[in-house]
């Protein structure tokens, strides 16, 4: 049994649980009524209805309980299938679903989910739930509200190129034609100016730019160097939805020559 079944399972004992309780409700009230009229009769009919429907319920509380600790154990045996189910509702609904060198983070663009102990986190939310559809919707609704601003990230990623470079101060019309540095000094720039940034932020980032195509800024054209002469150095890497990898060796810019 899948672990959204399980929350399912509660569901339908949980589900049971409530009519019963509005059963009692309705008998509780049925007696109030011929008690305040003096039908004692009717009364007590209703009283012994109540008690029958309260045991009763006593009953499915039990087999609630017991459905909730069978999915407590199903969720004890590991995050594998949890991130498994999480993941095949994502991409079930069209979303990209991306591993990282993390084997608990996911890239679902434009947002960063990592699986930890306390719950998971969307970003920089921390989400209690741990079932998979709510996890997946709760996914999806991170997606719809983050702008995924390409060309924001792609600003933050100039400038941070520049100070690798040593032009954080250079006019842009001086600069030289061609800006190209290692793109493990743009993400020690970024970092420094938030410390919570994270590798798997900077390359969710980099591919982010790299697929979105949102490559032009004053003047500049984004380029990332697939030359095997700079794969020595620290790199960032990624596995697109159909598995192939993208890793991030070198960030340059190019100066864009009018035609």
């Amino acid at each position: 049994m899948s672990i959204e079944q399980h929350f399912e399972q509660i569901d339908k004992e949980t589900a049971a649980l409530s009519a019963l309780a509005a059963k009692v409700n309705r008998a509780t009230r049925a007696a109030a009524r011929a008690a305040a009229e003096g039908n004692l009769a009717a009364a007590a009919r209703n009283l012994q209805t109540c008690g029958a429907l309260l045991a009763e319920a006593a009953g499915q509380a039990q087999a609630a309980q017991a459905a909730l600790e069978r999915a407590r154990a199903r969720l004890a045996e590991g995050p594998g299938d949890l991130i498994r189910e999480v993941g095949e509702r994502v991409s079930a609904s069209g979303a990209p679903w991306l591993p990282t060198e993390n084997p608990y983070a996911f890239v679902s663009f434009p947002v960063l989910v990592r699986f930890l102990g306390d719950g998971v986190r969307i970003d920089r939310k921390l989400v209690r739930s741990q079932r998979p559809g709510a996890i997946a919707a709760s996914i999806e609704r991170a997606r719809t509200a983050k702008d995924g601003n390409a060309e924001r990230i792609l600003r933050l990623v100039w400038r941070a190129a520049r100070a690798a470079a040593g032009h954080v101060s250079t006019p842009v019309a001086k600069l030289p034609p061609t800006i190209r540095v290692p793109a493990k000094d743009v993400f020690e720039v970024l970092g420094l100016n938030n410390p919570d940034y994270t590798e798997v932020d900077f390359t969710r980032h980099l591919y982010l730019l790299d697929r979105t195509r949102v490559s032009d800024i004053d003047g500049y054209r984004l380029t990332f160097s697939a030359s095997t002469g700079t794969r020595s150095g620290r790199h960032f890497r990624i596995l697109d939805e159909y598995g192939a990898e993208h890793a991030y060796y070198l960030v340059e810019f190019e100066r864009v020559t009018s035609s």
